[in-house]
């Protein structure tokens, strides 16, 4: 064997364990050879196998590096933020995704969703205020009284949904709006949560 360098060694074990605290999951051997700067995935494996007898990691049957518990983030999943939405009268809606996040299954589910950044004060009765981030879950379809993200000709809204003698009502919680009553609406999400902004 040639000789061991040990920066390389530290190299290593420092890419695997930020890789592992940033995405919950191990780097494939690919991925360390890439991120250390190895001329072949052979030489990621054999400083892998290295810190693996020293103790520094451990390996499972398959041989994938095992993470720790400690940095495990359990299942995740990618939610785009997808621009600023009004809760008061509907502003143009907004395609560009800002950034995408990881969230915990746990808490939200393994729906496909979005994030949404409330503007304006029509919705403070269910607890939605301006600046809040709304987590919409991706559909078409709602049911009455539903949090709904609709999209009216090219603006786009949070509001309660209902559907009565064949119209569509969208119902702000804030006295100070009125109903939108329209024939023409788009489903886009259904609101499940909000994160608050202190």
């Amino acid at each position: 064997m040639k000789v061991i360098s040990e920066d390389k060694v530290i190299k290593v074990l420092d890419f695997i364990r930020q890789f592992q605290k940033e995405e919950g999951r191990s780097p494939s051997f690919r991925q360390i050879a890439k991120g250390c700067c190895f001329p072949s995935l052979a030489t990621a494996q054999k400083y892998v196998n290295i810190l693996q007898e020293r103790g520094m990691l451990e390996k499972n049957s398959f041989g994938k590096i095992i993470i720790p518990s400690k940095l495990s983030k359990g299942k995740t999943i990618i939610a785009p933020l997808v621009g600023t939405i009004a809760c008061g009268t509907p502003i143009l809606a907004e395609e560009n995704i800002e950034g995408t996040y990881q969230l915990p299954a746990a808490i939200f589910g393994n729906e496909k969703v979005m994030l949404l950044r409330a503007c304006g004060d029509s919705m403070i009765g269910v607890g939605i205020n301006d600046g809040d981030i709304i987590v919409a879950n991706i559909c078409e379809t709602a049911d009455n009284g539903d949090i709904v993200v609709a999209l009216i000709e090219d603006s786009a809204t949070v509001k309660t949904f209902y559907k009565k003698k064949g119209q569509i009502i969208l119902h702000p919680e804030n006295p100070n709006y009125q109903d939108i009553i329209t024939n023409d609406v788009i489903i886009q999400g259904v609101v499940k949560h909000v994160i608050h902004s202190f």
